[in-house]
């Protein structure tokens, strides 16, 4: 019962810090956007569930894909080195090869990824990949989150009928905290 107490109480001090970001701030008053979005895949991480089988193709790890921006997956090897979500330390992969992302649990696809949802969709069983981007056409197209800057703090937007449609299971606690988008 304190694992579940400690894990809570973790996810709630992390969210507010998440939820604090200024972007006009400077590193020694806060933390950087890129550090923020690692704090955030984190959180996702703890509040999402994906089937058991996903697991195998990756000897147990829970991959990130990064596709473009490599100072966020410079923040996300800082935040997440050493860190477990169950049994399943992290694994970020940087630009993989379009045949190796059917194999993400999560994939970030940045503003200089220059990939589309479309694109993306060639590669990747969607019912498996949690799918982040940036931009509002990402989550309009299916992606399934979206992160954007309102009123000087980092938030996020979830498309509820892209995550219906997989077979990912994410808590109630996650999509409170979310804006939801649905098509």
């Amino acid at each position: 019962m304190e694992a579940v107490t400690f894990r809570i109480l973790y996810s709630l001090i992390l969210s507010v810090v998440a939820f604090t970001w200024l972007p006009s701030a400077s590193q020694a008053e806060g933390p950087r956007e890129d550090q923020v979005k690692a704090a955030f895949f984190y959180h996702f991480a703890n509040f999402v569930e994906w089937p058991e089988p996903t697991f195998h193709a990756t000897d147990g790890y829970l991959r990130i894909c990064v596709l473009g921006d490599t100072r966020f997956d410079q923040s996300l090897e800082t935040t997440l080195s050493h860190k477990k979500i169950g049994d399943h330390l992290f694994e970020i992969r940087r630009n993989p090869p379009n045949a190796e992302i059917q194999h993400c649990h999560m994939l970030y696809v940045s503003n200089s990824g220059k990939a589309t949802i479309q694109t993306i969709r060639r590669y990747i069983n969607q019912k498996d990949v949690l799918t982040v981007g940036e931009t509002l056409d990402f989550i309009k197209h299916g992606g399934m989150v979206h992160f954007f800057v309102e009123k000087q703090k980092m938030r996020f937007a979830i498309n509820t009928q892209a995550i219906k449609n997989s077979n990912l299971k994410v808590s109630s606690k996650l999509l409170r905290l979310a804006k939801t988008y649905s098509p």
